[in-house]
């Protein structure tokens, strides 16, 4: 294998012999088990984790050594995973062992880069300065400022592996719990690459909440699903416009019609029992003719009771769900109907009023919350209503019947 073979970190002959040897037996391991479907775990990712090796082993004046075992650990940590995507850990330990056991290595350095593949498993076996070197360098290759280049890479790479598609939600979910875990050790590293990572996580944050919201599967602080959060991508805005329109149209068309149907019945059963009241006081015709007694009081008790439900059906009632409440974080629930909002003073209102409109989620719910209580209020209208018509069609029955049975009897 040649010397001069070029790659964007240097190594010198004299001083790093060993890990030019190292770099050239990854390289025949590369290229005799190639496999195409390493699109990310491939040679250029090694190079560029050793050279990032290099430089934070300079910045932070580690020795000689110490970068030198981190070096080794870091060229066989990746020989594993390209022999064994498994076990990587287990198949660098055996390469490794048996390459620095041909180049003669002292068993003390062996050991060394032994335990320093070996560490990388868990973050609590990394306590020696190898370790967190060579941490510190797969960390800032993997979760800073490659991230978002080379994690498409990585995703392919799973899909190839694992013959089946990844969703974007799914994937983004878990890019972020991989940020997440993303801890450096060093000194340079933290000054270097954290401010990075705290970027990159709330950048992918952002991205999961906006494929979530996409998908319609944004949760609240309670864990359910959000409602009304992607209406405007999903149906056309005049088709949402038109929808809201003719329900709130139907709906007030049937309280009219509720309230004129109401009206009639006050009106019929006011005028009769007034009639019914004067005939009764009229000449003493209870003392002539006692047999228009009964139906009279029947039909009094049964229009009364009529007239009651009736003018139930048609009383006013103004809901105050936000009563004795100042949040304005609550208030703005629901602050389309007026019985919602006169307990809010003006600065309160605006600000409401200025987020929902703002928010299209928030306008879709309180639009739709002022629905729905239209639909309740129009439900205690009609039973009244019903009630009432029932009343005055059994009693004018009942009135008609007890006449004939006094007269005919």
């Amino acid at each position: 294998m040649s010397d001069n073979f070029n790659i964007q970190n240097p190594i010198s002959s004299v001083q790093d012999t060993s890990i030019l040897n190292a770099r050239n037996h990854i390289l025949e391991n590369f290229n005799s088990n190639y496999d195409t479907r390493l699109v990310y775990h491939n040679f250029q990712r090694c190079a560029e984790i050793d050279k990032i090796v290099s430089e934070l082993g300079a910045e932070n004046t580690f020795p000689n050594d110490v970068v030198e075992v981190a070096r080794l650990a870091g060229w066989f940590h990746s020989l594993g995973i390209l022999q064994d995507s498994k076990n990587p850990i287990s198949t660098g330990l055996h390469s490794a062992k048996q390459f620095l056991l041909s180049k003669r290595f002292p068993p003390e350095k062996i050991n060394k880069v032994l335990s320093c593949i070996r560490s990388q498993r868990n973050e609590e076996d990394k306590k020696t300065p190898e370790a967190q070197l060579l941490s510190d360098s797969t960390n800032s290759f993997e979760r800073t400022d490659t991230f978002f280049t080379h994690r498409p890479l990585l995703r392919l790479e799973w899909e190839l592996f694992a013959n089946r598609y990844i969703s974007d939600v799914e994937w983004a979910q878990h890019q972020l719990q991989d940020l997440l875990k993303g801890r450096f050790y060093t000194a340079a590293a933290k000054m270097k690459f954290e401010p990075i990572l705290a970027q990159n996580i709330r950048t992918q944050k952002q991205k999961l909440e906006k494929l979530k919201r996409n998908k319609g599967l944004l949760e609240d602080e309670e864990g359910r699903i959000q409602k009304f959060q992607n209406l405007e991508r999903k149906l056309p805005e005049r088709a949402t416009q038109t929808f809201f329109r003719a329900n709130y149209r139907n709906h007030i068309n049937l309280s009219i019609i509720a309230d004129n149907k109401a009206n009639i019945m006050i009106s019929v059963n006011a005028i009769m029992i007034s009639v019914l009241i004067s005939l009764l006081t009229y000449k003493n015709i209870t003392e002539t003719n006692p047999m228009v007694l009964l139906p009279v009081v029947i039909f009094l008790v049964t229009g009364l009771t009529s007239l009651i439900f009736a003018v139930l059906s048609i009383r006013p009632k103004v809901t105050a769900l936000n009563e004795g409440q100042t949040s304005v974080e609550q208030a703005k629930q629901n602050i389309v109907f007026f019985g919602n909002f006169v307990n809010l003073n003006l600065e309160q209102y605006e600000e409401a009023m200025d987020a929902m409109l703002r928010d299209s989620q928030l306008m879709y719910g309180n639009m739709t919350r002022d629905m729905y209580y239209l639909g309740k209020v129009l439900d205690k209208k009609y039973r009244f209503l019903t009630i009432s018509y029932n009343i005055f069609m059994l009693g004018f029955v009942a009135v008609v019947l007890t006449f004939l049975i006094t007269l005919l009897g």
